[in-house]
């Protein structure tokens, strides 16, 4: 691996982090900041089938299918009193790894594959939510910052034992 590829696989694992950092902290603003106004943030259904064959999630059925537009409205609840599955917010804990720089071309794009673990505890709740899977992400140079354009986040559970979504991933 060039000297150019191992600081740009730094470079996206830091990003990673500092999202991860900024979700935790609940600061969706500087969440939101990060997003490329061209993003497509989806989650594909899990699906049951027998033997390897591939892929074992929906092309077409997805948990969340959400637009640049539709996630700044998903934020912009999340700071409202009306969005009741946040209240108190929740307690989360995102452990980000195996992060691979899958495509590289400096100031242009990239394509990151990483491993997520999410942990999340309620209000006085003794029971909590883990949620793991694998994001695969695209990203843009744009104006000196590299934006995320896609996340494809591909949850290792077919059915996801959690009362509600109102998570990023």
């Amino acid at each position: 691996m060039s000297l150019e590829k191992m600081l740009a696989a730094y470079t996206f694992e830091q990003w990673l982090y500092r999202e991860a950092k900024l979700l935790d902290d609940i600061d969706f603003d500087g969440w939101f900041s990060l997003m490329h106004e061209s993003l497509q943030y989806q989650m594909p259904v899990r699906v049951n089938k027998e033997g390897i064959e591939r892929p074992d999630y929906s092309l077409d059925m997805f948990a969340f299918n959400d637009d640049y537009e539709l996630l700044k409205i998903r934020v912009e609840r999340l700071k409202t009193d009306y969005a009741w599955a946040e209240l108190p917010p929740s307690r989360t804990r995102r452990l980000v790894n195996n992060v691979l720089l899958k495509e590289y071309v400096p100031n242009e794009r990239a394509l990151v594959n990483s491993y997520l673990m999410l942990y999340r505890s309620r209000s006085t709740d003794i029971h909590h939510d883990l949620i793991s899977g694998e994001r695969q992400d695209e990203f843009i140079y744009e104006n000196g910052e590299w934006k995320l354009a896609k996340r494809f986040f591909i949850i290792d559970q077919t059915t996801i034992n959690t009362r509600n979504l109102a998570i990023f991933v």
